[in-house]
């Protein structure tokens, strides 16, 4: 027996709800192609539900504004106008202050505003590193809903006005939508015959409202609830009712079978936003690596540039202890003056050199200034940058072999992560622009009882029933004593369609070309590694050769000043032996810097940097530095001297 009633009707409602929740429940992204991209930041910008704060989704999120002041880190670094760094201080100091890391924080911000769009059922706009296929935006998921199966207006005894013919259409994914309206109208019509209504003028007045629910899934499912009801009085004689109270209630369902069927397809922006967030901790990676070797080569070139001073410093001094030697020996007439003008050209030299050197310093403290703080501001202007880390040493195990180094490198490139990601975005593409050269095929059911009751006119008493009020027009709505049901399917094929098949050739054209593009750029990384490890063993040489060097001009120096102090040599032969020497002196620092530099260059070309100084991604996110404890004879300070 066929149940009637409110107990139908909402069961009618809940089977619908139920079947369109039916989508599986796995949506999870395509695994990253390394296990090193950390987990996205946990940044939400939803101001929640509507319960139970109900204006909380329609107030503007919380973005805090952006620091641009220092951390207290540099301040406290500062000790008598000097900036006393090690490489774990500089490090520390990019990841606080950094504007090039900064900036790429908010890069993780947009891939959050991109899920959140997309779990709301609307498309991604992208971020930095992320391909963006131009067939992705084909049209809004979700179908509509509409009672004309049944004819949905009330409009018993030629009422009209403002509630008109009542129909509504689905909100779409995946967020709920509930519309509420109300009218008031006042109509007179003159009438060419009194036979229908028993007046010549027909004065009208009706209030109406409808109110409507509905949600869309990643079924492709929509589903809306909607109810309408209408109050309206007129001087007509022919009518049952005066006034008439009409309601009416829908619910409705549409669901695509063909074109647009199944949440692998409508979830398509959440799939891709889920991607699009793993390409943000990528592409914030490599910010970060970058950022530090930067940081890194300015270290240790202000390193190299205050030994370079040392240097400049040290040939000075020993230029004018010898042309004050040689003042003392011309006074007592043992040389002659033009020994002592040959000095003092030597002297001159050596100060030019020493000014470039000092000149090249403040230079390389600038870089570095401006590396590891947001503000250069008037302390740290002021401040002399002291390092307190050496350049490194040469180790015999400082670097893999090149076959290693390149398993390496393409294990952690982040370029090579995002052209894989990118890879897998575009083959969500392209399953959704096959399934867009489908026909549509969608099926709709609705449901949609009526009830109608009011004041019995007088022509009309003994005859007509339903005599009451609201109440009883709501009665009839709920116990099902007028139904109106519909069943039906709409099927739509486009002759030729050539926009599908050219939206399909694009997503196919577009995943051929990212597939070049990863070969291109896995070549390229086994190119960056290869000239790396080779620009550290070279380095090496260069930094073993240049200190042989430097002891034999050491040697050379020392035997040429015996022979000068015994006549046998030249004051000449001195002064160019000098100048060997400091020549050695500054290839041994320049071999040495080279040396630091090419390890840097190494670790980046392999994407090791972090590991190398022990960077916690997520604290690079928020800005902070996690302190590993620098025992003495670990691995972690012998790694913080490289």
């Amino acid at each position: 027996m066929m149940q009637t009633g409110p107990r139908r009707w909402g069961a009618v409602l809940g089977t619908m709800m139920l079947i369109a929740q039916l989508a599986p429940a796995g949506l999870d992204a395509q695994q990253a192609p390394t296990g090193h991209t950390a987990q996205a930041s946990d940044i939400h910008f939803s101001r929640g539900t509507a319960f139970p704060n109900i204006f909380a989704p329609y107030g503007n999120p919380v973005v805090p504004e952006p620091r641009m002041t220092n951390t207290e880190l540099i301040h406290s670094l500062i000790r008598d106008g000097k900036l006393r760094l090690s490489v774990d201080d500089a490090i520390a100091l990019a990841l606080q202050n950094n504007l090039d890391i900064a900036v790429q924080r908010y890069n993780i911000a947009f891939a959050q505003t991109d899920m959140l769009r997309a779990q709301a059922g609307g498309a991604t706009r992208g971020v930095t590193g992320a391909f963006q296929s131009a067939a992705e935006f084909r049209g809004a998921i979700g179908g509509g809903v509409s009672s004309g199966g049944g004819g949905g207006g009330v409009s018993a005894g030629g009422s009209g006005g403002s509630g008109g013919a009542f129909s509504f259409s689905g909100s779409g994914c995946c967020d709920p939508y509930a519309q509420f309206s109300y009218g008031w109208n006042q109509d007179v019509t003159p009438l060419g015959i009194q036979l229908l209504q028993g007046v010549s003028t027909l004065t009208q007045h009706t209030a109406g409202y409808q109110w409507y629910l509905g949600e869309g899934f990643l079924t492709g499912t929509n589903v809306g609830f909607g109810f309408f009801g209408e109050r309206q009085t007129s001087n007509s004689t022919e009518t049952v009712f005066n006034p008439l109270i009409a309601s009416e209630m829908v619910v409705g369902i549409t669901q695509p079978l063909l074109n647009g069927f199944g949440y692998r397809v409508n979830a398509r922006f959440i799939r891709i936003a889920r991607n699009q967030i793993k390409i943000a901790d990528s592409v914030f990676r490599q910010q970060v690596i970058t950022t530090l070797t930067t940081v890194l080569t300015a270290y240790w070139n202000l390193v190299s540039a205050r030994e370079t001073v040392n240097v400049a410093q040290t040939a000075l001094d020993l230029s004018q202890k010898t042309l004050s030697d040689l003042q003392e020996e011309l006074k007592l007439g043992v040389i002659a003056q033009f020994d002592v003008v040959r000095a003092r050209s030597e002297v001159a030299s050596r100060k030019q050199d020493l000014i470039v050197a000092q000149t090249t310093q403040d230079d390389q403290q600038q870089i570095l200034k401006a590396a590891v703080a947001k503000d250069l501001n008037k302390e740290l202007e002021a401040a002399e940058i002291v390092p307190t880390d050496p350049l490194p040493e040469s180790k015999p195990d400082d670097i893999p072999s090149v076959e290693e180094a390149m398993r390496i490198g393409m294990q952690n490139r982040p370029e090579i992560e995002q052209a894989d990601l990118n890879l897998r975005i575009q083959e969500i593409n392209v399953e959704n622009t096959r399934n867009g050269l489908l026909p549509s095929l969608n099926a709709f059911a609705t449901y949609a009882p009526t009830g109608l009751s009011g004041v019995v006119t007088p022509a009309f008493v003994g005859t007509a029933t339903g005599a009451g009020g609201a109440g009883t027009a709501l009665s009839q709505t709920f116990r099902n004593q007028f139904p109106d049901y519909s069943l039906g399917f709409t099927f739509t094929v486009p002759i030729r369609n050539r926009e599908g098949q050219a939206d399909a050739a694009r997503t196919l054209l577009e995943e051929r070309q990212l597939r070049v593009q990863l070969q291109q750029k896995k070549n390229q990384v086994t190119q960056d590694v290869h000239t790396a490890v080779v620009d550290v063993m070279q380095a090496k040489a260069q930094m073993e050769a240049a200190r042989a060097a430097t002891a034999l001009a050491q040697e050379t120096l020392d035997g040429e000043q015996q022979k000068f102090k015994l006549g046998e040599s030249t004051l000449f032969q001195v002064i160019q032996d000098q100048r060997d020497l400091f020549t050695a002196k500054g290839n041994e620092v320049k071999a040495r810097t080279a040396y630091a530099t090419a390890l840097v260059r190494y670790r980046q070309a392999t994407a090791t940097t972090l590991d190398q100084y022990h960077v916690v991604l997520a604290d690079a996110k928020q800005g902070e530095r996690s302190r590993v404890p620098n025992i003495p004879g670990s691995s972690t300070q012998a790694a913080s001297g490289n």
